[in-house]
């Protein structure tokens, strides 16, 4: 009997232990949400090799700082913050600017397919805004469960944004391009030109110059 009480009056013990460490749980994984980070891609454009390049944000669009493109911008400095919807999807926001310091959602256009920065009005409408997050080994940045779809698309400016081919479009494109003659007789200007495009990864850089899987004080094997 004796035996049998001092059992039951483990149980709230027990209990109370099991629910701080999900308090904890929880606390951690807001914690990695939560952490800033940049985003980097390496691209190749010319004899160079790849270079690793900074994404920075502008006129509405996620762009790839290339040496051989240059495109200046505000920095990509983001973090995980659920997207108020019904769907409580998490989504993504970034700095861009810094004075004054402005904050915009990023999401996917649903016509062009290209990241893009706005408020959340401008998310409206169809577009995707998540749930956004990393990949499995929290190096990479993740959209839908992948972070293997997203490419580099050649703007008409000759810089380079990144847009996310989720349904493989922006891959499988054809059209004319530049140097392609016509067999239907039709003028240069009319014809649709092939996008020009490369595949890449967006790496999380965090903005303190530690690996997302060591926020929250200890080393995953």
């Amino acid at each position: 009997m004796v035996i049998g009480l001092l059992m039951v009056s483990a149980i709230p013990t027990t209990i109370g232990v099991c629910e701080a460490l999900s308090a904890q749980k929880k606390a951690n994984a807001a914690a990695k949400e939560k952490a800033k980070f940049h985003l980097t891609v390496n691209l190749c454009l010319d004899e160079n090799g790849p270079v690793e390049c900074w994404c920075v944000l502008k006129d509405g669009k996620l762009w790839i700082d290339h040496p051989a493109a240059p495109a200046p911008g505000h920095k990509f400095t983001g973090w995980y913050f659920m997207y108020p919807s019904e769907a409580q999807q998490l989504g993504l926001v970034s700095y861009v600017s810094a004075d004054p310091p402005a904050l915009n959602w990023i999401f996917v256009d649903k016509d062009s397919h290209m990241i893009r920065h706005g408020s959340r009005a401008e998310t409206l409408g169809g577009h995707t805004v998540g749930p956004w997050h990393w990949s499995n080994d929290e190096q990479w940045l993740a959209l839908e469960g992948s972070d293997a779809e997203f490419v580099a698309v050649e703007q008409e400016n000759k810089k380079w944004a990144v847009a996310w081919d989720g349904d493989g479009s922006i891959r499988a494109s054809t059209g004319w391009d530049d140097e392609t003659d016509s067999d239907d007789g039709s003028e240069e200007g009319s014809r649709p030109k092939r996008l020009r495009w490369l595949p890449l990864k967006l790496r999380r850089r965090l903005e303190f110059g530690m690996e997302s899987r060591y926020v929250k004080g200890e080393k995953e094997g």
